[in-house]
């Protein structure tokens, strides 16, 4: 009877724990599609070209083209774009960890860890972010480059991938939002890995010997930074935008749409006067607790891959990783989201060592062999992380980061047992307009 349910787990464990998460997600995927969860989000997913090239407007003419020819409701065929997303996420997460499931313990760590995939579901304004769009196109360079380090496609193929959706992708998104720039270092690193592992950053004179020019077309996806000095955007076409959305949303946010104008300098000098001062409370508590949630991720991750599987796994060109994520902490001082920048932190992180081949022979669940004690307290200490501490998506006003998963499963269990209004009471339902929540 044991070795029959042993070997049911070792044959679906990993399809077993991909429905697992699916249906944690489910309740906000439902929530989406009958109430408006990110206001702020939907906003600013709505820019669009309909006055001229506007920053950032890429996503809403799609949106827009998807409203004219379904004739479905614009917030429906937002909310159901995200579904998608956030499963396409999901599936390609879980094919790039497969390669880890005889890790248990760590799999399920990496899995629902609070930064990455279960980030959206500690702080529902975390969903529903062009960032997820970008976090798509990072996993699936992430899995196409562990194909080729796993020995399962040439450079060739690779190739094909990279200039075909790679490349076109990174300045499609751009063109959504411009925080993708920042992210040309980690796609840049990654192929750099498979083309010439011998790449040195610091070595310009060799940029443009024969072994690097295939990395050559990375400076199209700068294109967008020229097109947007030569059409910075108007306040004016942004007003006239808002205007025309609001015959379809009447009470769309603004703001969202305003800050696109805002200049670059104007933006860093005022998001960081904001997030380095003192909170409504007098305190600078979030000073320590961004760095702290920051430390703690980073840090489990590094110690997983360069300790705890460092037999299972050929690492090369180590700092590549510093590299990839440098650029991520300039936006600290750019915008005030610091939860959603320490996220894609952490994900470029946990990406950069699954691009490598990962063998694991023997089917484990704990994390140290023969020390049963050591076992449990690591056990514990990481539960506590992943269930009870709260990585908000923005802001300086959060009085504490205890909560996280835990305390969204209690208030599922208020809504649907106790006070279904407080739905009514922190969203708007579709097609009632749309505020700051």
């Amino acid at each position: 009877m044991l070795n029959s349910i042993k070997n049911y787990i070792e044959k679906y464990f990993v399809i077993s724990s991909y429905v697992c998460v699916i249906i944690c997600f489910t309740p906000l995927f439902y929530f989406s599609t009958k109430f408006m969860v990110n206001n702020w989000g939907y906003a600013d997913a709505l820019i669009n070209y309909s006055e001229g090239f506007i920053r950032r407007g890429f996503l809403g003419e799609i949106l827009l083209f998807i409203y004219k020819i379904t004739n479905i409701e614009l917030s429906k065929i937002y909310s159901y774009l995200f579904i998608l997303i956030t499963c396409t996420n999901i599936t390609l997460f879980v094919l790039i960890l497969k390669n880890i499931s005889k890790r248990r313990f760590i799999y399920f760590f990496l899995l629902i860890n609070p930064v990455l995939l279960f980030f959206p579901l500690n702080d529902t304004l975390g969903y529903m972010r062009k960032e997820m769009i970008m976090l798509t196109l990072m996993l699936y360079h992430c899995y196409i480059c562990n194909k080729f380090h796993s020995h399962n496609i040439d450079k060739k193929i690779y190739q094909k991938f990279l200039y075909i959706l790679i490349i076109p992708g990174i300045i499609i998104i751009t063109l959504m939002h411009d925080m993708q720039l920042f992210l040309i270092p980690f796609h840049f690193l990654l192929s750099a890995n498979v083309l010439n592992k011998n790449f040195k950053i610091f070595n310009p004179k060799k940029y443009f010997e024969k072994e690097n020019l295939t990395l050559i077309p990375y400076l199209i996806t700068l294109l967008p930074i020229l097109i947007f000095i030569l059409y910075p955007t108007d306040i004016e076409k942004l007003k006239i935008i808002s205007k025309k959305l609001q015959v379809i949303e009447p009470n769309l946010w603004w703001d969202p749409i305003r800050f696109t104008a805002n200049p670059f300098l104007m933006a860093v000098v005022g998001e960081s006067k904001f997030m380095f001062s003192a909170d409504k409370m007098g305190t600078y508590n979030h000073l320590f607790q961004y760095p702290f949630l920051l430390f703690l991720s980073l840090t489990s991750i590094i110690f997983i891959f360069s300790f705890l599987l460092k037999n299972n796994i050929k690492i090369f060109n180590s700092n590549f990783l510093f590299f990839s994520i440098l650029p991520v902490f300039l936006l600290f001082f750019i915008g005030r989201d610091w939860g959603r920048w320490l996220s894609m932190i952490c994900w470029a992180s946990v990406l950069f060592y699954l691009q490598f081949n990962i063998k694991i022979e023997e089917s484990y669940f704990f994390i140290f062999k023969k020390n049963f004690l050591l076992n449990i307290v690591t056990i514990i200490v990481s539960c506590f992380y992943l269930f009870f501490l709260f990585l908000p998506h923005c802001c300086k006003d959060h009085k504490t980061i205890v909560g996280g998963f835990s305390s969204n499963i209690k208030l599922a269990y208020e809504i649907i047992y106790n006070d279904s209004r407080h739905l009514n009471e922190t969203f708007r339902m579709h097609g009632k307009g749309y505020e700051s929540n």
